[in-house]
């Protein structure tokens, strides 16, 4: 693939991870790992290769761009559907971590049990009582902690977002273009990407397998905040439809 085949594949992967963002339950960093650029994208930060980063950025303000202006009225309007569909999505995407554990023993089992947990626990959606920040600088704080979202595959951004409480403000920021919410909430996202990419690259490097192990249980259990609230025949399809849908991000993935 010549270069700038590559950086074209590498725009369009990212659009799926800003569009995760947007989304309660769904993770932008698992979807890095379905669609094959996790370390592309982790490395890309930690090195500071401004290329890739501009590339990713702009695929990931597209996907967020689309996220805000139709998923989320989408969810408004038929939350049931849409909870079965981002349910098939985050479910199935499992299947990118899980196959990369290697042998299942009791200990791994165990510990993904705890990461399941410790998912199920944040994806309840209680707010945070240690953030007693206000005006800008809440936005700042909140951009610094939900941006290990967009690289820890397993934790939702918009889960992230709802706990802190600013979620639907960023949305209505992104919505009405209110620069001075969006250059402060993107200033703390790019301070926290830095700081963290360093420690997942790090972990990925020593620990991949266990790291694996975590990832799964996490992903597992941050289900549990689109687990769709009652049985709908109709949601099922939707269920099918996310699913489907991943598969073929993890194919695209494996063969780009």
């Amino acid at each position: 693939m010549s270069k700038k085949n590559s950086y074209l594949a590498l725009f369009f992967k990212s659009i799926p991870i800003g569009l995760a963002n947007t989304l309660p339950g769904v993770s932008g960093g698992t979807l890095a790992l379905v669609l094959n650029i996790y370390e592309t994208l982790i490395n890309a930060i930690k090195d500071i290769k401004v290329k890739k980063l501009f590339v990713i950025g702009l695929g990931a303000a597209a996907g967020v761009l689309f996220g805000s202006a139709v998923i989320t009225d989408l969810y408004q309007n038929q939350p049931l559907l849409v909870n079965y569909f981002l349910f098939g999505l985050v479910i199935t995407s499992a299947h990118s971590t899980y196959k990369k554990i290697g042998h299942l023993s009791f200990l791994k089992l165990l510990v993904m049990l705890f990461a399941f947990a410790f998912a199920l626990f944040f994806a309840r959606e209680i707010q945070f009582g240690f953030l007693n920040a206000e005006g800008l600088m809440l936005f700042f704080i909140a951009g610094f902690f939900g941006s290990v979202a967009m690289i820890l595959p397993g934790i939702s951004g918009g889960t992230l977002l709802i706990l802190m409480g600013v979620y639907h403000p960023v949305l209505k920021a992104i919505n009405n273009l209110d620069f001075a919410i969006l250059i402060v909430f993107g200033a703390g996202v790019a301070a926290g990407l830095l700081v963290f990419a360093w420690l997942f690259s790090y972990l990925l490097q020593k620990h991949q397998k266990e790291i694996m192990v975590v990832l799964t249980g996490l992903i597992l259990g941050s289900s549990a905040a689109v687990f769709p609230a009652r049985f709908n025949i109709v949601g099922l399809a939707a269920f099918a439809a996310g699913a489907v849908i991943i598969i073929i991000l993890e194919i695209i993935g494996q063969n780009t």
